[in-house]
C-alpha cells in the first residue's frame, strides 16, 4: 500500500531484504541436477533462480502473500525463487528495479494495487508508465476490509454513523495509513457513495492510527481483516461491516456494507507483474503456474487465514481490474489531489 504523503513526494533508498525459497534439484525432464539443461536439450523457462521482488517492507500482507507464492512456485519448478523487498519512494524503488530487468521472466514483481491506481496520478512525476512497462501475469490475491471503531465512538452500527454524518458533516473522524493510502482511497470512496462526509486524520502507517482507534483518539477506520479479525473478537474494537462482497470465514456474523450502502465494496490486491517486452511463452507459463498454485488448498487455507482470498483472471481479468479500479476511484484521486498542500 501506498505509505502516506511524505512517501508520495520522494524515493527514499532503503536496505533489500532478500529470502530464498531452495528446493531441491532433480535430474530428468531434460535437466540435470541444479537446474541445467541437459546436453541437446531445449532448456524450458525456468532454467535457473527466479528472483520476485515485494516492493515493501517484510513481514506486511504483500510479503506474506509474495512469500507464499515464491515457495510454492520453488515446488513447482524445481528452482530457487528468491524474494527481495524492495521498500521506499510509494513502491517506486522496488517498481522501478523489475521495469529495469530483462524482460526474461526471471526477475518479477509483486505488485500492489496502489501502485497502479493512485500512485501515478498523486505524484507530480513519475519515472516510468506501470501500466505500459509492465507485462500483467495474474491477480494473486484479494485483500479484506473491515470498518472498525473505537469503543468508545458514539455509534454501534453503520446506520448510526451515516445517521451522525448526514446530521453533523465532518465530526466523524477516521485514521489511514497517509494520503493516498489504500485506508484513505476506500473510507473516501465510502464517503462519496454514501452521500455523506468524515474527517481524515491521516497517519504515517496504518498501525499508528489503529492504535489511536483503539485509545478513542479516532472515530474509525478500514483494516485489513489480517489485523481486524482478533481486535474485533475480543471486543477491543467495534467491527461495524465487511467491505469485502463475500463474508470473512473468521467474521462471519459481521454486517456487509453492501447492504448498507447498496452494492458498495472494497478491496484491495496483489497481482504477479513482469517487465513489459516479456515472451508471451513465458507469460503463458507463469500464469499457468500461478493458476495451478492458487487452486492449492494449502495456500487457499494460508490465505485465508490471513484474510485474504486467492485471486484469479490472468493477464486480461487483472488488466481489466487495474482499468476498473483506476475509473472508480478517478473522482477520490482528483479530490486529493486538488487538497494537496492545502492547510
Amino acid at each position: 500500500m501506498v505509505s502516506g504523503k511524505s512517501s508520495l513526494g520522494r524515493a527514499v533508498e532503503q536496505p533489500d531484504a532478500k529470502h530464498v525459497f531452495q528446493f531441491g534439484h532433480h535430474p530428468g525432464h531434460g535437466r540435470l541436477s541444479g537446474g541445467q539443461a541437459a546436453p541437446g536439450a531445449r532448456a524450458a523457462y525456468p532454467d535457473r533462480p527466479v528472483t520476485l521482488v515485494v516492493p515493501s517492507v517484510p513481514g506486511g500482507a504483500a510479503d506474506m502473500v509474495g512469500r507464499l507464492v515464491a515457495e510454492s512456485l520453488g515446488k513447482a519448478w524445481n528452482v530457487p525463487v528468491i524474494v527481495e523487498n524492495k521498500p521506499g519512494g510509494a513502491t517506486i524503488i522496488g517498481t522501478q528495479a523489475v521495469i529495469k530487468a530483462p524482460p526474461d521472466g526471471y526477475t518479477l514483481l509483486l505488485g500492489i494495487d496502489a501502485s497502479f491506481i493512485a500512485v501515478p496520478y498523486l505524484m507530480d512525476r513519475m519515472p516510468y508508465q506501470p501500466r505500459k512497462d509492465l507485462e500483467p501475469i495474474s491477480t494473486v490475491s484479494t485483500l479484506r476490509y473491515v470498518l472498525v471503531a473505537s469503543p468508545s465512538a458514539p455509534f454501534k452500527s453503520v446506520e448510526q454513523v451515516l445517521d451522525q454524518a448526514r446530521a453533523r458533516p465532518e465530526t466523524i473522524t477516521y485514521a489511514s495509513g497517509g494520503e493516498g493510502s489504500t485506508h484513505h482511497l476506500g473510507m473516501e470512496l465510502f464517503a462519496q457513495e454514501a452521500g455523506v462526509s468524515f474527517k481524515h486524520v491521516p497517519y504515517k502507517a496504518a498501525p499508528q492510527g489503529f492504535v489511536d482507534v483503539m485509545g478513542g483518539h479516532v472515530d474509525m477506520m478500514f483494516l485489513a481483516a489480517s489485523t481486524a479479525i482478533q481486535p474485533v473478537r475480543t471486543g477491543k474494537v467495534q467491527g461495524l461491516a465487511n467491505t469485502s462482497a463475500t463474508p470473512i470465514p473468521d467474521l462471519p456474523e459481521l454486517p456487509m456494507l453492501k447492504d448498507k450502502v447498496q452494492g458498495f465494496t472494497f478491496d484491495s490486491w496483489f497481482g504477479l507483474f513482469a517487465p513489459a517486452g516479456t515472451p508471451a511463452s513465458v507469460i503463458e507459463t507463469l500464469n499457468a503456474s500461478v493458476r495451478t498454485v492458487l487452486q492449492s488448498a494449502h495456500v487457499r487455507e494460508k490465505l485465508q487465514a490471513q484474510g485474504l482470498a486467492a485471486g484469479d483472471g490472468g493477464p486480461q481479468g487483472l488488466r481489466d481490474r487495474i482499468a476498473g479500479d483506476t475509473r472508480r476511484l478517478a473522482p477520490i484521486i482528483a479530490k486529493i489531489k486538488s487538497l494537496q498542500g492545502k492547510p
